[in-house]
This record gives structure tokens, C-alpha cells and sequence, in this order.
């Protein structure tokens, strides 16, 4: 569900037209209409122009993605804009997690009114959430093999993702700590007397397992719908608004629970052709090096912490008449995360 953008668009396209002529020392450079991209987040404005200037080899063409910081739909309690443009900087200067291009950070909001970025587009296509990917779209639409390929390249991705060091402070990496500081922001996300998340957060708390190794890169929102695909493969890895530092079992755990909440969750029927949760863990282990350890936890935690997400999010769409009143989103995350608490015994 992409933001609405409020603004004038003449305004906005001849000051990106500066900077980044500024930025890519090209003076004659000339931006085209910017449009907002189907598939772009809720929280983040995402803009897309095709940018062009002569360059020291003839002419220079690119397609650019202007990300501009959350004003008015601030989802995360610590957005950390700024870490989440470095992250992607990072990674596609010395890993090979596959990222779109960075272009550039502005800090300074007189321009835009926010603080942004400019990332390099990447074609290809993303998953839907929705509607969810398991009820229509491209990848519903593809053969069972396909889909198969699909998901195990996101888990190899993943992986990836999970071989990489702590690149800052992103907050506790422990998962004690991590589950204090949910604790601390479900006020935040509007669900503190939530009886689930209640009951979950009393679960987390009981059952914390030991750390088995030092900590590592978080995508943070690890699912398909932040993928990029040219055909099977992975073309960019999308999203670090959640990123943090520990346990991979988290991100392993979130993949599959959000993949779940987009099937089961919603009563739609799971694609034929995607793996199952033992068949990914497998493959994640395999690929990892790693055994898994407190699978149980981090379901739990994934499913709090989605139910919190969708309490934050059900309340800025409601709020702003962007949905119907009854939108089902936190009501199909709270009954799955009452399943999940059923399902690992408590």
C-alpha cells in the first residue's frame, strides 16, 4: 500500500533536479516525472524519476528511487533512517547480499521536508502483500518450480544476510534485552493491554535462550515481499527499516510467520511449490553452517512483534480514512499469534 504523496510535485522534482545534479557533478542533468512505484511501502515516501545527463563517455541514463524518511506515518518507534541507507551502502561495498545502488543521503529536511536518499532501481519483481502473493500475482501465477526456486533463493539470500558482521549500534542484540525493549514499545504501537500480546510477552520473558553465538546482521523484515526477483533470483534484498544485531533464528522466524500470516492468516490457501517450515529451516542450516537454536522463541517473538506492527499500522490506516474501520490486519495477526503461543504449549 503505497503512501499518498502530499506535495507539490513541481517543487519537489526541481529540487532533486539540483541536488542531484550536485550529487553526480553533472550540471545539464534533467529528471524526469516522478511517479510513485505500485509496489512501495506504507511507511517511507518512495518516489521514482529517470534521470539523465551527458556524462565524460556520451550520455548518461539512470532510474533513481528518492526514499524520503516517515513524516506522518512513522510505524517504528526508532525509524533510524539514516542506518538503514548506510546498512544498504555497506553491504553493496563489501558483501554480496545483492542491494539496490546507493546514490546518495541528504540529512538536512529543508529540502524535502524529511530527510532522504537516493537508491538506483532495481527492475524486477517483488512479491505482493497485498493482495497477498498466495492468492494472485506473478508469483502465484508461476509453475511450482518456480516458486520453489523463488523461496529457496530467498533463503540462500537470507543466509547471506546472516554471515555479515555487526555493521553499528542498532540497538540490544541479546535477546533478553530485545524483548524488554518490545515490552517497553507496545505503548507505542497501541497494544499494551493487548491479552495476546500480553500473554506473549510473558512467554518470551520465561523462555529466553541462551546465546550460542556472537551476534549478527538483522534484515529486521525478512520476507518475500521485500525481495526484488529477475525471474527466480535475487536481484536486490529491499527494507531495513527493522534491521538490527542477534540471534539469525529471528529473521529465519519472521520469514516464515509472515509468509504464514500471508496464507493461513488470512485463510488463503499456501501455494503449491513453496517449501514447508522443516524444509526451510533445513535448507537455512545447511546454508548457515549453523544449528538452530530457540526456534520456539523466536516464533513467538515474531508473531508479538508482527501483532504489534499491525496494531501501529491498523491505527494510522484507520486514523487517516485510508481503510474501512473493521480493516482485518491486527484481528488475522492477534489469532495467529494466539495460535502460535497454542502450538509451542503454553
Amino acid at each position: 500500500m503505497a503512501v499518498r504523496v502530499v506535495r507539490d510535485p513541481d517543487v519537489t522534482r526541481k529540487a532533486l533536479t539540483g541536488w542531484l545534479a550536485d550529487r553526480f557533478g553533472a550540471p545539464d542533468l534533467r529528471l524526469g516525472p516522478l511517479t510513485v512505484p505500485p509496489s512501495t511501502g506504507f511507511s517511507a515516501e518512495n518516489l521514482v524519476a529517470d534521470a539523465g545527463w551527458t556524462g565524460p563517455d556520451g550520455p548518461v541514463r539512470r532510474r533513481l528511487v528518492v526514499r524520503i524518511a516517515p513524516i506522518t506515518y512513522q510505524l517504528q518507534p526508532r525509524p533510524r533512517f539514516w542506518q538503514q541507507y548506510h546498512i544498504q551502502r555497506i553491504l553493496g561495498e563489501r558483501t554480496d547480499v545483492p542491494v539496490a545502488p546507493t546514490h546518495g543521503f541528504e540529512p538536512d529536511p529543508g529540502l524535502l521536508g524529511a530527510p532522504f536518499c537516493v537508491l538506483g532501481h532495481v527492475a524486477g519483481e517483488v512479491p505482493a502483500d497485498l493482495p497477498s502473493y498466495h492468492r494472485e500475482g506473478w508469483l502465484h501465477d508461476a509453475p511450482a518450480p518456480m516458486r520453489t526456486a523463488v523461496w529457496q533463493h530467498a533463503v540462500d539470500v537470507l543466509a547471506r544476510v546472516h554471515a555479515v558482521e555487526p555493521v553499528f549500534d542498532l540497538g540490544p542484540s541479546d535477546p533478553a534485552s530485545q524483548v524488554d525493549e518490545l515490552a517497553g514499545d507496545l505503548d507505542f504501537y497501541g497494544c499494551a493491554t493487548d491479552p495476546h500480546v500480553r500473554a506473549g510477552i510473558g512467554v518470551l520473558r520465561a523462555t529466553v535462550p541462551a546465546q550460542t553465538g556472537p551476534p549478527v546482521l538483522l534484515w529486521g523484515d525478512a520476507r518475500l515481499g521485500n525481495i526484488v526477483f529477475n525471474g527466480s533470483a535475487v536481484a536486490a534484498v529491499l527494507d531495513w527499516e527493522m534491521a538490527g544485531h542477534g540471534a539469525p533464528e529471528a529473521d529465519l522466524a519472521w520469514f516464515l510467520h509472515l509468509d504464514r500470516h500471508l496464507s493461513e492468516g488470512i485463510g488463503a490457501d499456501r501455494l503449491p511449490g513453496l517449501p514447508d517450515r522443516a524444509a526451510t529451516v533445513a535448507r537455512w542450516a545447511r546454508r548457515t553452517g549453523r544449528v538452530p537454536h530457540g526456534l520456539d522463541f523466536h516464533r513467538v517473538f515474531a508473531a508479538v512483534r508482527f501483532a504489534a506492527v499491525t496494531a501501529r499500522v491498523t491505527a494510522l490506516l484507520t486514523g487517516h480514512r485510508l481503510v474501512p474501520a473493521d480493516f482485518p490486519l491486527h484481528r488475522n495477526a492477534t489469532r495467529l499469534l494466539a495460535t502460535t503461543l497454542k502450538e509451542v504449549g503454553t
